[in-house]
């Protein structure tokens, strides 16, 4: 990436960010199948759902488990998408910090600070990458703090809020 002037960086910044909104979507879609499993959950472990079947302990256990391997199947695609967002954040710094050095390397503050046709400035463009690095950091901090507010006792009103703010993403 060294050597890359501020709108190629811009480009390779709005890269990143398709790449942020798809595994937005697909943390998104993580968090709610968590949560729609809790919800069962809570359902199926009450005993007198399964009261009349004969065997019902054993068919509350089996079904039961089921559920838990599937909460753990979404919970563990949640955690990876994470990473990759968490990889997202870390490209974006890199960018930024790039953008720094060139900015505080230039010898002339005008020329980098100065319009030279639609394009935006060296200038500008630091800034830019440091807002957007800044935001998606936050939100990527946001998203695993409230993923993490996910138990199996979760109320269906916590976890429709919870999926709310984290599909929101109030730092963006």
């Amino acid at each position: 990436m060294s050597g890359v002037a501020g709108p190629q960086q811009l480009a390779t910044a709005a890269h990143l960010w398709e790449r942020w909104q798809n595994m937005h979507v697909a943390c998104t879609r993580a968090l709610s199948s968590a949560t729609n499993i809790v919800e069962r959950l809570q359902v199926l472990m009450e005993a007198q759902m399964f009261d009349h079947l004969k065997q019902h302990l054993d068919t509350q256990g089996k079904v039961i488990g089921k559920q838990l391997a599937s909460l753990n199947t979404a919970l563990e695609m949640l955690h990876k998408n994470h990473d990759e967002l968490q990889s997202i954040v870390k490209d974006l710094e890199r960018l930024h910090i790039e953008a720094l050095r060139k900015t505080s390397s230039s010898v002339d503050f005008m020329a980098i600070a100065t319009p030279s046709g639609p394009e935006p400035t060296m200038l500008q463009c630091t800034e830019l990458l440091q807002d957007m690095w800044t935001m998606c950091r936050d939100e990527l901090l946001l998203k695993v703090a409230a993923a993490s507010l996910l138990m199996i006792d979760t109320s269906q009103a916590d976890g429709a809020a919870l999926l709310q703010c984290y599909s929101d993403q109030p730092n963006i």
